[in-house]
């Protein structure tokens, strides 16, 4: 690719000048300072140091994102809960959320371990990741759990190549399996498992216009959407999957969609599944659900 030397200062500029009908200000800042630590190494507090240092710019770089692809697949990486992972179009890009829903599951254990009901040093916490994309769950609770055996699924097996890139990547060890959990027969996962986590498609087809064209157009509607006669259709199948892999005491936990928090909660009952609570996320809407196999 052709790369025309600019400085910081000037290609800031150009960030806004070019994105700013498809974007507020703020937002054109926080792709522009992303863009250059991922591209150049440089942080947001050296460009304040030195915005006139010229770097080699690829022009194209600036017409993908005025064509509406997201920052992350530009430049080809993303953050998420501190740990650095590559994401392309096979895979979501983690969002915010997410992290907190890996935090919430830390949260949990170590409450846990505070009473004692969980051994520290000598117990192997066996945890799968369900709908893994990226990966970004299944390897942040692989860092960030000692001794965990950690197992991630997907039907998709360029994500799992994402995926296992990413684990690479982040030295943690991961067992993949590819899985369509809609058809596949249940015997291919691990059982006995202490923790299932799933972050599934969840998104009603009739809400795509809703959606900015940057994630309908780039990110995988395999990984997004569902049809609007079952919006619960993977939550239905992971949850008749945790009743079989789970562990008496294991526990279910979901990001789920916000406006069906309650249907979700008497899907559960009716599997008899048991202490079953529901979460907001930080913008105060409905987002997280999880319960315990009876």
């Amino acid at each position: 690719m052709l790369a025309t030397n600019v400085n910081l200062s000037t290609l800031r500029s150009l960030f806004h000048t070019k994105l700013t009908p498809l974007y507020e200000k703020r937002e054109i800042d926080a792709f522009f300072f992303i863009y250059i630590e991922d591209k150049y190494n440089i942080k947001k507090h050296q460009y304040h140091l030195n915005h006139e240092l010229e770097i080699a710019f690829e022009e194209t770089d600036i017409e993908v994102l005025v064509k509406g692809s997201p920052i992350q697949y530009v430049t080809g990486n993303t953050t998420f809960c501190e740990l650095k992972l590559a994401v392309n179009p096979s895979v979501l890009i983690p969002r915010p959320e997410t992290e907190e829903l890996v935090t919430l599951i830390l949260k949990n254990l170590t409450v846990l371990r505070s009473y004692g009901l969980t051994v520290l040093q000598s117990y192997c916490l066996k945890v799968t990741d369900i709908c893994t994309g990226s990966g970004a769950i299944a390897i942040a609770l692989a860092q960030y759990i000692e001794n965990a055996e950690v197992w991630a699924t997907d039907i998709s097996e360029a994500a799992l190549e994402t995926a296992k890139k990413n684990a690479k990547l982040n030295n943690v060890k991961i067992k993949f399996l590819h899985h369509d959990i809609l058809n596949d027969d249940t015997s291919l996962l691990p059982h006995c498992v202490d923790i299932i986590v799933a972050n599934p498609p969840y998104i009603p087809v009739s809400e795509m216009a809703e959606l900015h064209k940057n994630v309908v157009n780039y990110e995988p509607s395999a990984a997004l959407f569902v049809p609007d006669e079952n919006p619960l259709i993977f939550y239905d199948a992971i949850a008749n999957a945790a009743k079989k892999i789970l562990r008496e005491g294991g526990v279910l936990y979901f990001e789920t969609h916000e406006k069906y928090h309650s249907e979700l909660t008497t899907l559960l009952l009716g599997k008899d599944f048991i202490e079953i609570t529901l979460w907001n996320d930080i913008n105060g809407k409905p987002r997280f659900a999880s319960c315990k196999k009876l």
